[in-house]
């Protein structure tokens, strides 16, 4: 894929994406997003690594959002400003720091990348919508899912319920299940997929693992 020759805020397609996180181990696509985590000897080579990845925003002009947990350094990728879509600036970002977290020595973690999502059933969603984006300030993507313009809270999304279910809250957690069972810390394993509470309201696990690319768009 040549990035020069095209716009950096062009939108990719899930077929690029796809096709391009095959040469980037260390990332995942989520939502709307290239999230990865990378974890350190100490929280020196984390901080070390973050003033690395400051001087790559800088310089690209485009700048991840960023949490930093003693060694371990969690970065999403994102485009606000196209209606919070993967670009060829994300993409661009991501590959330099892909190969700066190997040289520092980084090693990847991406099981430790978690994410909360929140859905909510109703027989008409479509009433809903703009009550909901009124209240959060959040803006609605082309897939129809509401998001934090700032990116620092939950995605909202709408659905009707299934056949026999009463509407409720589903709360999804978005995990990257990708290293051997053996190799899990028990508390990150992806357990049951769907679990229900006394009162119906369900919780989702989901998985993010890289798949094979979709057929070409």
């Amino acid at each position: 894929m040549s990035l020069e020759k095209d716009s950096p805020t062009r939108v990719l397609t899930d077929y690029e994406i796809a096709r391009a996180l095959k040469e980037l181990p260390s990332w995942r696509q989520r939502s709307g997003s290239l999230v990865c985590a990378w974890s350190f000897a100490d929280s020196r080579e984390a901080i070390d690594f973050l003033a690395i990845v400051a001087e790559a925003a800088e310089r690209q002009g485009h700048h991840p959002d960023v949490d930093w947990r003693w060694n371990t350094i969690f970065l999403s990728l994102t485009s606000h400003d196209v209606g919070s879509e993967i670009t060829l600036r994300d993409l661009a970002l991501a590959t330099l720091l892909e190969f700066a977290a190997a040289d520092c020595g980084a090693v990847a973690v991406p099981q430790r990348h978690q994410d909360v999502n929140l859905v909510l059933q109703s027989a008409d969603p479509g009433a809903l919508e703009q009550f909901w984006i009124d209240a959060l300030g959040y803006r609605i993507g082309r897939d129809g899912v509401l998001r934090d313009p700032q990116g620092r809270n939950p995605q909202l999304r709408f659905s009707t319920p299934d056949d026999g279910i009463a509407a409720g809250i589903v709360v999804e957690k978005y995990v990257s299940a990708t290293l051997p069972e053996q190799d899990q810390d028990p508390t990150e394993r992806p357990g049951p997929g769907l679990l229900l509470d006394a009162e119906g309201n369900r919780f989702a696990l989901r998985t993010d693992e890289q798949l094979d690319p979709p057929p070409f768009q």
